[in-house]
C-alpha cells in the first residue's frame, strides 16, 4: 500500500514540474507572437495610409506625374506588405513550434499515466491475489485491516482517475494535432503570397523605371502611351498570366469574365483580379488523383506522392463521386487540389463538392447550363463570380469587394489576419490595373 502512495506522489511531482517548465517556455513564445502581431498592425496602419494615396491619384486624370506618384505609392504598399507577410511567417512559424511542443508535452503527459495506471494495476492485481483470510490474519489489529481496505479503495480510485486523464489527453493531442495541420497550411498559404508581392514589388519598380524611359520625362509623350494601351489585348495577357498558364487565354477570360461578372453583378475586372490571384497562389490546383473510393486519400500526379488528408471523406467524397459521374469523367483521373490539410478543390474556382452544390442552381441559371461542370471554364469563372457576389462584391465598392476576397482566401470577411488583408489589396491593385485594359 505505501507503494502505491509513493507512486503517486512522485507522479504529482513530475507532472508540478513539466507543466511549470512549460508554462514558462509558452509565456515566453506568446510573447514574442504577441510583438510580432502589435508589429503586424502598426505596419497595416501604414498600409492604408498608402492605399489611400494610390485611390487619391487614381481618382484624378492620367498624367505623367499622378502615375509616377500611384506607382510609386504602390511600391512603397508592397513593400510593407512583404514586411508585413514576413512577420507573419515568422508569427506562424512560432506558433508550428509552439504547438509541436504542446503535443510533445501532450504525448510525454500520456506516456506518465500510462506507466502510473500500469503500477496501479499491477497492485490491483497482487491485492486480488489475497483471501479475505490472509488479509484479516497478515493485520496485527483491526484498525490496520480498515487502513489497508481503505487503500485499496483508494487505489482504485486512482485507478479511474488515470484512465479518464488518458483519454482526457489523448482529446486534446488530436484538437493540437489538427491546430498543427491548420498552421502549416496557413504557413504554405503565406509564404506563396510572399512570393507573388516580391513579384509584384519588381513589376511596379520596372513599370516606374519604363515610364520614365519611354516618356523621357514629357506629358505628351506619356499621354501617347496611354492612348495606345486602351484595351491592349497584349497588356492583359501579362496581367493575367497564371491564369492563361491554367490553361485559360485571354480572349476567354475576356468574355467569360464579362459574362459571368454581369450576371452576378459585380465589376468584370475584380473577378479577374480575383481568379488571377488565385491561380498564382494555386500551386496544388489540380495535381492531385484520388486513390479509393473510401479514405479520401489522394495521389500527386507528379511524383506520386501520398496526402492522407486528401479529399474530406464524409463531407466531400461522396459528392465528389456523385459529380464525376453525372459528368461521365472517371473520378481517378480527374484532378483535385491537394496540399498539407484538405484538399479536393475543383476547377478554376476551386470550390470544394459540398461549397459546389450549394452553387449549381446559380451557376445553371446565369450560364443556361443545365449541369454546371466545375472543370468547365465558363462554369468555373461563373462559379467564382457567384460567391464574390454573395459574399459582398456586388456593392463594387472597394469595401466590399475587400470583404469578398478576404472571404475567399480566408473564409472571414472582417479578417485582421496580415495574410488575408494583403491578399484582398494585392487583389485590388491588379483589379485596378486590369480594368485600365478592358
Amino acid at each position: 500500500m505505501q507503494n502505491a502512495k509513493q507512486i503517486q506522489l512522485i507522479a504529482i511531482i513530475v507532472l508540478i514540474f513539466s507543466l511549470f517548465a512549460f508554462h514558462f517556455t509558452s509565456a515566453s513564445v506568446q510573447d514574442e507572437i504577441a510583438d510580432r502581431q502589435r508589429q503586424i498592425e502598426e505596419i497595416q496602419r501604414q498600409i492604408e495610409k498608402y492605399q489611400a494615396e494610390i485611390g487619391t491619384n487614381q481618382s484624378k486624370a492620367r498624367t505623367l506625374e499622378n502615375e509616377i506618384a500611384k506607382l510609386n505609392a504602390q511600391v512603397k504598399e508592397i513593400a510593407l506588405a512583404i514586411r508585413s507577410l514576413e512577420l507573419s511567417i515568422n508569427q506562424t512559424s512560432a506558433e508550428i513550434n509552439l504547438t509541436e511542443s504542446q503535443i510533445s508535452d501532450a504525448e510525454t503527459k500520456i506516456a506518465k499515466q500510462k506507466e502510473a495506471l500500469a503500477e496501479y494495476i499491477q497492485i490491483a492485481y497482487e491485492n486480488d491475489q489475497e483471501t479475505l483470510t490472509e488479509i484479516i490474519f497478515k493485520n496485527d489489529d483491526l484498525s490496520d485491516f480498515f487502513s489497508n481496505l481503505n487503500s485499496l479503495r483508494v487505489n482504485q480510485e486512482n485507478l479511474k482517475v488515470s484512465i479518464q486523464n488518458i483519454r482526457t489527453l489523448k482529446t486534446e493531442l488530436e484538437n493540437k494535432q489538427n491546430q498543427l495541420e491548420d498552421k502549416r497550411s496557413e504557413f504554405e498559404k503565406l509564404k506563396n503570397l510572399e512570393v507573388l508581392e516580391k513579384i509584384s514589388l519588381d513589376q511596379n519598380k520596372n513599370s516606374v523605371s519604363k515610364l520614365l524611359k519611354d516618356t523621357k520625362g514629357q506629358e505628351s509623350k506619356f499621354q501617347e502611351l496611354v492612348s495606345r494601351s486602351k484595351k491592349d489585348i497584349e497588356a492583359l495577357k501579362n496581367q493575367i498570366g497564371y491564369l492563361i498558364q491554367n490553361g485559360v487565354s485571354a480572349e476567354e477570360a475576356v468574355k467569360y469574365g464579362h459574362l459571368a461578372a454581369i450576371g452576378a453583378g459585380i465589376r468584370p475586372a475584380f473577378l479577374l483580379a480575383e481568379l488571377e490571384q488565385e491561380s498564382a497562389l494555386g500551386s496544388n490546383v489540380g495535381k492531385c488523383y484520388i486513390t479509393d473510393k473510401t479514405s479520401g486519400a489522394t495521389r500527386k500526379i507528379t511524383n506520386g506522392q501520398i496526402f492522407s488528408k486528401g479529399i474530406h471523406p464524409t463531407r466531400d467524397l461522396p459528392l465528389f463521386l456523385n459529380i464525376t459521374a453525372e459528368l461521365g469523367k472517371d473520378p481517378f483521373q480527374t484532378p483535385i487540389s491537394c496540399g498539407s490539410s484538405w484538399g479536393g478543390a475543383m476547377g478554376i474556382a476551386q470550390f470544394i463538392p459540398s461549397t459546389w452544390m450549394g452553387y449549381r442552381d446559380i451557376i445553371s441559371r446565369i450560364t443556361g447550363h443545365s449541369l454546371p461542370n466545375p472543370w468547365n471554364i465558363e462554369d468555373g469563372i461563373t462559379a467564382a463570380a457567384a460567391k464574390l457576389s454573395k459574399d459582398g462584391a456586388s456593392s463594387q465598392t472597394r469595401a466590399g469587394e475587400i470583404a469578398a476576397s478576404k472571404r475567399y482566401y480566408c473564409g472571414n470577411a472582417a479578417s485582421r489576419n496580415a495574410g488575408c488583408i494583403n491578399y484582398a489589396s494585392s487583389v485590388q491593385r491588379l483589379a485596378a490595373e486590369i480594368a485600365k485594359n478592358l
